[in-house]
């Protein structure tokens, strides 16, 4: 009896300290940290092993998933991704076999291969609806939704979202709620629906403070400005970009620079200052083309055409549509 005690107690002392080590880990991964995050992962790991915690060993592995993807290390995130996969499987932890199989899924989706995203999307999400895991719930309906979003689905997409949220409520997972918040509030202003857009980002901006997540965070606050512009509110969605642009500049985001520098561009060009909106769209095209963001070239080659029009170059604006669409084909080109 006493040595069963002892044995549990060893247990739970293992998963406590593997949890701090996870847990350090995480907190540099949402500060946008890459270099810190990936060093305590692996530390988490090497912890994890020593003490047999088969569980930290395969959390561990999916955060260096994590952390490898933004940097554009999609065969070492695949290859540790599948390790935490194989482990979970032979070891009866179907809940973290499932959240592998939503890695994988994630990083097909990082590399634009659609079909093969959404269909370890869906393998996830049965998985996890097998198992009552309402947290994986809520991602794998979010990043389905985000797949709809890109195929041009925008009420596949809206339905999805609200889901992973309603997943996010049950599961008290308000990580997943920030991003499900920004996502449907992306596709509300795809659908011209600006209040409802801006209350979204508010609710999203909300959660990240309180999460302190610098890189989403910066994301949902430039991403603000866009219903505040539709809106009129020009001296506000200048104050949210240049708290944004803080933000990004602290995680180095060039996506999220990008879109600021977008986003600049079209509060110049709204108030008839064509000569400062040319500086900005040329500074988001840069951005973009350095860092191989198609979707941030193809959005800033479209708000490039819209000041043309305002200049009067309609020649050159039509060219820069046909240009836009281009791109954005090509981020559609691999879906389903």
């Amino acid at each position: 009896m006493v040595s069963r005690k002892a044995d549990q107690h060893i247990a739970t002392e293992k998963a406590i300290n593997s949890r701090l080590q996870l847990g350090e880990a995480v907190a540099f991964e949402r500060r946008g940290e890459w270099a810190a995050a990936e060093a305590a992962f692996s530390r988490a790991f090497h912890h994890a092993c020593e003490r047999g915690d088969l569980l930290g060993i395969v959390d561990a592995l999916r955060g260096q998933c994590r952390v490898y993807q933004p940097q554009q290390r999609y065969e070492e995130a695949e290859e540790v991704a599948e390790l935490s996969f194989e482990i979970a499987s032979l070891n009866g932890l179907a809940q973290a076999a499932a959240r592998a199989v939503n890695s994988l899924a994630a990083i097909a989706y990082h590399q634009q291969r659609w079909s093969e995203a959404r269909k370890s999307y869906i393998d996830a999400r049965g998985l996890a609806f097998d198992h009552g895991d309402d947290e994986l719930v809520g991602f794998t309906s979010q990043n389905l939704g985000i797949i709809s979003n890109i195929i041009g689905d925008l009420h596949e997409a809206k339905t999805l979202y609200l889901e992973s949220i309603g997943s996010t409520v049950r599961s008290g997972d308000r990580r997943t709620a920030m991003i499900a918040y920004g996502n449907l509030a992306m596709v509300c202003a795809d659908l011209h629906d600006w209040m409802e857009a801006e209350v979204d980002l508010d609710r999203g901006i909300e959660i990240a403070e309180q999460l302190g997540d610098v890189p989403v965070g910066a994301k949902l606050r430039a991403n603000r400005a866009e219903p505040l512009i539709h809106t009129g509110q020009l001296a506000q969605a200048t104050k949210t970009l240049d708290t944004a642009e803080q933000l990004a500049t602290q995680a180095g985001d060039t996506g999220t620079l990008a879109d600021i520098a977008r986003f600049r561009a079209m509060i110049a060009r709204e108030e008839g200052h064509l000569e400062f909106a040319t500086k900005h769209i040329t500074y988001s095209l840069q951005l973009a083309m350095e860092g191989s963001l198609n979707l941030e070239h193809a959005e800033a080659l479209e708000e490039r055409a819209c000041l043309l029009d305002d200049t009067r170059h309609l020649a050159r604006s039509a060219t820069q549509r046909v240009r836009a669409r281009y791109w954005t084909a090509g981020l559609r080109g691999r879906a389903p």
